[in-house]
């Protein structure tokens, strides 16, 4: 595959992830009812999580095999670990926001 083509594609699965990681952002501080807030954190968490999942699929074989033997590409999962670390972000800010609510009304 010449390179040109492989960088043209990690742009547009880097901005798929981005794109995931906000969505997904975005609606879990909606059903979680929290202020919409750091969207650009949650661009960069589905980012950074794409990008970790697909160079663990690179060094670690026994992933590798196991995505080449059910027939998996690995962008699929990629995008939804992408999609999952902005949830994470978003339940632990609805942690704290619930144990600072707790907290202020025992005073």
């Amino acid at each position: 595959m010449p390179p040109g083509f492989t960088i043209f594609f990690f742009l547009v699965f880097g901005l798929l992830a981005m794109a995931a990681g906000t969505l997904a952002g975005v609606l879990a501080s909606y059903f979680l009812r929290l202020p919409i807030r750091g969207v650009w954190k949650d661009a960069v968490l589905g980012l950074l999580g794409f990008l970790v999942f697909y160079v663990a699929t690179i060094l670690v074989p026994r992933l590798t095999s196991l995505l080449i033997l059910n027939l998996i590409d690995p962008v699929s999962p990629g995008l939804l670990v992408a999609a999952l670390c902005p949830i994470v972000r978003q339940v632990l800010r609805f942690r704290n926001a619930r144990s600072n609510r707790t907290a202020n009304s025992r005073v």
